[in-house]
């Protein structure tokens, strides 16, 4: 699952803690649905895309939004900035292997940022600002035994 890969590689990078992967003190990871606890968080969700740009390549390009949630009162920047770690790490990258040795490795052709910083989409209903930046990934389509 693409999601958990990405998850499993920005833990790799030491944005988030996902799973048993990351630093501890890193922001908790999700994948999918963010709960309302802890204040600090991390999610990874699919977007819809567009299909392959030819019937060639064989290749999936699935888009990703990853949000990062802060407390209250740390304030716009932490979030900003940690979003824009992401981004900086994700963009521009090629011919990589998200969550290598799991059963959720990936092999990503490509990847690149949607924007070119993060997008802020306000305080949750608990007043916790939160951050958005977007992939657009380019990965062979997985396979089913």
């Amino acid at each position: 699952m693409l999601v958990k890969a990405a998850a499993l590689h920005v833990a790799s990078l030491g944005h988030a803690r996902y799973g048993e992967l990351g630093p501890t003190s890193a922001r908790r990871g999700f994948v999918v649905d963010m709960p309302s606890t802890p204040d600090e968080a991390v999610c990874v969700y699919p977007n819809p895309s567009f299909p392959p740009d030819d019937d060639l390549s064989g290749y999936d390009n699935p888009e990703l939004q990853i949000v990062v949630r802060t407390a209250k009162d740390a304030g716009h920047e932490a979030g900003y900035d940690a979003a824009e770690a992401i981004r900086r790490d994700l963009r521009d990258t090629a011919s990589v292997v998200w969550a290598a040795g799991t059963e959720h490795e990936q092999h990503i052709f490509s990847c690149d940022a949607n924007e070119s910083a993060p997008v802020n989409l306000g305080p949750d209903e608990n007043g916790r600002p939160r951050w958005s930046v977007s992939f657009q990934v380019k990965t062979l389509p997985e396979v089913s035994p």
